[in-house]
């Protein structure tokens, strides 16, 4: 695979994590500051422009408290990392660095049954996407 035909593959998984990113924006309510924050990044992520997202990614610092909105902002912080990967993305780094915490933000609502809407959201919507990516992909080879 060309080194453009493996950016355009990431690209096209980014595309799809922003995606995810977004429709777990729905926790929050409008005014939450992680919720400017991450729609920042994905204003940044929208963009492409490499440097400014390798500057976000150097002015974030490391959380360890488990919240929601925690869980928010680490599925857009591993998304901006992947976004300038140099790397072969998986859809195994997708889906564990971002879907994942996206789905488990849902956890902190009610009995954690939005966590399973969510998941139920990304199989339905997205892996089909990151399947098509990669059938794409192996065409191009």
């Amino acid at each position: 695979m060309s080194e453009q035909s493996k950016h355009e593959h990431r690209d096209k998984l980014v595309q799809i994590g922003i995606q995810a990113v977004e429709h777990s924006l729905r926790f929050l309510p409008q005014d939450n500051s992680t919720r400017k924050v991450v729609e920042g990044r994905l204003a940044a992520l929208r963009s492409g422009e490499a440097k400014k997202l390798k500057e976000m990614i150097a002015s974030i610092k490391p959380e360890t408290a488990y919240s929601q909105e925690n869980c928010i902002r680490r599925a857009s912080t591993e998304l901006l990392k992947l976004s300038v990967s140099e790397k072969w993305l998986s859809s195994m780094a997708l889906t564990g660095q971002v879907f994942f915490p996206c789905a488990d933000a849902g956890s902190f609502v009610g009995q954690g049954e939005e966590s399973t809407i969510e998941s139920k959201w990304q199989d339905e919507t997205l892996y089909q996407q990151v399947e098509e990516a990669f059938r794409q992909s192996r065409k191009i080879k």
